[in-house]
């Protein structure tokens, strides 16, 4: 009898395994696939009208006194200087946006200026937003924000602004 007993427990065990089996089998794979990152790397870096700006730009900048940097986050140069328990709110402003293009000055160890391309997406409410709030954020910080409209001649936005940064 308890041979019967026995092997009815591993009949119904085995049942229990088979009936769990696709759980079991999800479950492992979902493990594998969290160690797997969901990420790739992007076709393009820059959008068209940014490479183009920076080809000229880089072509025509003095590179013994000036480097370019593109696409830099807001939160890499500029900070927070609230009272401790309103800095979060600041932060979230700033954390994710950056500007297309800063120009350091090698000689001053300090960024020269900022600057946006401004395409067809800044038309939109949220971007005019953005920009109405980076509008006010660079003069805060003591910094010049030049805007360059997409369409516009990059090579003579570009030598206008070096003429200045040389002044």
């Amino acid at each position: 009898m308890n041979l019967f007993l026995l092997a009815g427990v591993f009949v119904a065990l085995g049942i229990l395994l088979a009936a769990l089996a696709p759980f079991l089998k999800k479950v492992l794979q979902d493990g594998k696939k969290d160690m797997e990152l969901p990420y790739k790397l992007k076709d393009n870096f820059f959008t068209r009208s940014e490479w183009e700006f920076f080809r000229i730009l880089e072509e025509q900048i003095d590179h013994s006194r000036f480097t370019v940097f593109p696409k830099v986050r807001l939160g890499d140069f500029v900070e927070v200087d609230a009272p401790k328990g309103e800095r979060m709110g600041h932060w979230n402003r700033i954390k994710s946006k950056h500007v297309d293009f800063l120009i350091w000055d090698t000689q001053k160890s300090s960024i020269a200026v900022a600057i946006e391309l401004d395409g067809k997406s800044h038309n939109s409410e949220r971007m005019q937003k953005s920009d109405s709030f980076k509008d006010e954020l660079y003069p805060a910080v003591g910094l010049e924000l030049i805007r360059v409209k997409v369409g516009n001649d990059f090579v003579g936005e570009i030598q206008r602004i070096l003429q200045n940064l040389e002044n």
